[in-house]
């Protein structure tokens, strides 16, 4: 499998975890706004994902375990959504976009594959900006048990390697 092969099939993990993760976790949670949010989120990363899955000359690969891992304990912590918004706005998008910044330089020369390692990237911060648009609705941030529970995501991807971004390695 070439080098872009395999980087492509690494992007398209990730946007098909965040895609089954947040499509799967956003009818269980108690705020409307955060349960449309990040339905419409789930959509637009599985519609990204089926475009990364035609340029794909292999199988295409597993959802990432580790964002999945993330935004299933977020969802299951706290049923308000809050944490999710969270986890997605903080712990997970941020390093989707190293992940896509460092590919992006990995493969300089390759136009087409440029394209759409950018489409991800725009796609990305369009998801990000729109959960601060969202607004509070759910749970109160400032209680310890929540922040410690946000702590957690991060020293989960800490320790998976991922303390930055979702290296290709993996």
């Amino acid at each position: 499998m070439s080098s872009r092969s395999a980087t492509l099939g690494h992007v398209f993990a990730c946007c098909d975890a965040l895609y089954r993760s947040l499509g799967e976790g956003a009818p269980t949670l108690g705020a409307d706004a955060y349960v449309v949010r990040l339905h419409e989120m789930a959509r637009t990363f599985g519609a990204l994902a089926l475009q990364l899955r035609r340029h794909l000359d292999a199988p295409a690969p597993a959802p990432l375990a580790i964002i999945e891992q993330v935004l299933t304990r977020a969802i299951a912590t706290d049923p308000t959504g809050t944490l999710a918004v969270y986890a997605m706005a903080v712990v997970v998008g941020p390093r989707l976009l190293v992940t896509l910044r460092d590919v992006r330089v990995a493969h300089a020369d390759d136009q087409e594959f440029q394209s759409l390692l950018d489409e991800v990237a725009r796609v990305t911060l369009a998801e990000i900006q729109s959960l601060a648009r969202v607004g509070e609705h759910g749970a109160d941030t400032d209680d310890p048990r929540w922040r410690a529970s946000a702590r957690e995501l991060v020293n989960l991807l800490d320790a998976s390697g991922n303390a930055e971004s979702f290296v290709l390695s993996r």
